[in-house]
């Protein structure tokens, strides 16, 4: 895997050598992303703004699947995205981009990590190296993980700390810039609810409890106890997983509410039981109540870490246990400090205006 991974590197090297023989469109950004097939919901709403203004953008957004014709796929789209880094002026990618990160880039070339996670709940990148959920340290070393960032983005002041070290880039480089899915969320709340109630009318009679756990590799997640004990009679259930999950729900009563994401379901949540999920910071933008089922608490922090103290921040709203929460749903008293508290410390306090902000960074970096 090593000496593949050696020669693959140069023969990206190889090939990007010639290509940036061609010439910067100083006016064109593009977007990377390997998280989806489709644009994330902030790439659409930047890349919409962008456009706008009259500059040329380019979207590239594709997924690594198993299968070696599926390799091959993604080699020939590795080319395509050299292509692009070598004639543009300003390239924004949302996770690991292999050839952002192993090839040497024009100086005119300022690439921008925008996250795409509003604040690093869970720890990741460089330090997670060598954990049992973390990147093997040689493969990292190899595929040089996240070199070449001109600037990071993170949501908020107190996450400057974490990203720095995740990212293992100087805290000088990091803008504090929340993302435009906060925008989103916060200007079309009314129009989104309403349309999602329209499709499924059961939330319009119950109060809806949205269950957002974060991804675990190669673990189920527990889903079972909450189930189990929930009073269908009184709220509705949402369960949505991580698309990469293979945990099935089999119960009828439980809703999924396919064809919307997590952070569309937000705008119709009265209560949202999270856990590592960086969801907690878009569900507080909306003041929604906020709990942390735990279960796994020891072991998620012995095989993967958080940056948070997270019993600290909820107080009796995180548990190991979910009985002690379904029980103060019901009672539906919810001291909301906790939720005011939680947004003021991880959300930067322009929420609603992030878009904006990030437009004129980049406008300024073109110029």
């Amino acid at each position: 895997m090593f000496i593949l991974g050696v020669l693959f590197k140069i023969n990206l090297k190889v090939v990007y050598f010639f290509l940036k023989f061609l010439p910067i469109k100083k006016n064109k950004v593009l977007f990377i992303s390997r998280q989806s097939n489709k644009p994330s919901i902030d790439f659409l709403i930047l890349e919409k703004e962008l456009r706008k203004l009259k500059f040329k953008t380019i979207l590239i957004t594709k997924k690594i699947e198993k299968g070696f014709v599926n390799y091959i796929k993604y080699y020939f789209n590795l080319h395509k995205q050299m292509y692009h880094l070598a004639t543009s002026k300003i390239c924004i990618i949302d996770s690991y981009c292999i050839p952002v990160c192993i090839l040497k880039h024009k100086k005119s070339l300022v690439v921008i990590q925008m996250w795409h996670a509003m604040g690093a709940i869970k720890q990741f990148g460089y330090q997670t190296l060598s954990k049992e959920a973390g990147r093997n340290t040689k493969i990292a070393h190899v595929m040089c993980m996240h070199k070449n960032y001109n600037y990071v983005l993170s949501g908020s002041e107190s996450m400057i700390e974490p990203f720095s070290k995740a990212f293992n880039i100087s805290s000088s480089k990091i803008i504090v810039n929340g993302l435009p899915r906060i925008d989103y969320i916060i200007d079309n709340k009314k129009i989104l609810s309403k349309k999602i109630k329209m499709d499924h009318k059961l939330l319009k009679l119950k109060k809806n409890v949205l269950y957002v756990p974060t991804f675990r590799r190669n673990e189920s997640v527990k889903i079972n106890e909450l189930i189990n004990n929930f009073d269908f009679d009184k709220f509705n259930l949402i369960i949505k997983l991580h698309p990469s999950s293979n945990v099935k729900i089999k119960n009828k009563n439980v809703l999924t509410c396919s064809g919307y994401s997590s952070l569309q379901l937000l705008t119709i949540a009265d209560y949202v039981i999270t856990d590592y999920s960086a969801i907690s910071i878009e569900a507080a933008s909306l003041d929604i109540p906020i709990y942390l089922f735990l279960y796994d608490y020891e072991q998620y922090v012995d095989k993967n870490g958080v940056n948070i103290d997270l019993f600290k921040e909820f107080g009796k709203y995180a548990s190991k246990d979910i009985k002690p929460i379904l029980k103060s749903i019901k009672k539906e008293k919810y001291n909301m400090d906790i939720v005011y508290n939680f947004k003021n410390k991880y959300l930067d306090s322009d929420y609603g205006k992030y878009t904006d902000k990030l437009v004129s960074f980049i406008i300024d970096k073109m110029e």
